[in-house]
């Protein structure tokens, strides 16, 4: 009888499912776990948990906090806690994650970064600056370069 009446607390609940024969393009963002089996073409963003089947074929960007994978990825890969990349997985593009785990079979074509400063450093805030002041039409002649205290010339 208290075999029945224990309630556990199951963190990696199911939140979100695309089937096989599924496709899907724009921007997914969710809460908890997402499981793909089906096409997504996109930009795939949480804090929550990732799980691609073997029949999933994602493109785009994804930054979870945990991924798991038996698919097929292409493109940049964010993950801030574990990656596992089963058997049957297969990742183009860029990884950064804190943990790995590569099972025998995977394949892997492209760039991993691995520890908290790789995640960190990914994307940064500021995509682009002028710290320069000047307008972007205006050409100077020759650019203008700061000392430092190493510079030995005494021009």
């Amino acid at each position: 009888m208290g075999f029945f009446s224990k309630k556990t607390t199951n963190h990696s609940e199911l939140n979100a499912f695309l089937g096989v024969g599924t496709e899907y393009h724009g921007k997914l963002d969710f809460v908890g776990t997402v499981r793909i089996d089906g096409r997504f073409e996109g930009e795939i963003s949480t804090d929550g948990d990732l799980v691609l089947g073997r029949k999933a074929v994602v493109t785009g960007t994804i930054r979870v906090g945990k991924l798991t994978s038996c698919g097929h990825i292409t493109g940049d890969v964010v993950v801030q806690e574990r990656t596992v990349l089963e058997k049957t997985s297969v990742l183009n593009g860029s990884l950064s994650t804190t943990v790995l785990v590569v099972e025998k079979g995977a394949v892997v074509e492209g760039s991993v970064a691995m520890g908290t400063a790789a995640v960190t450093a990914v994307n940064p805030k500021v995509v682009a600056g002028d710290f320069g002041g000047h307008t972007s039409h205006e050409v100077e002649s020759e650019p203008v370069v700061g000392k430092t205290g190493s510079d030995d010339s005494k021009a």
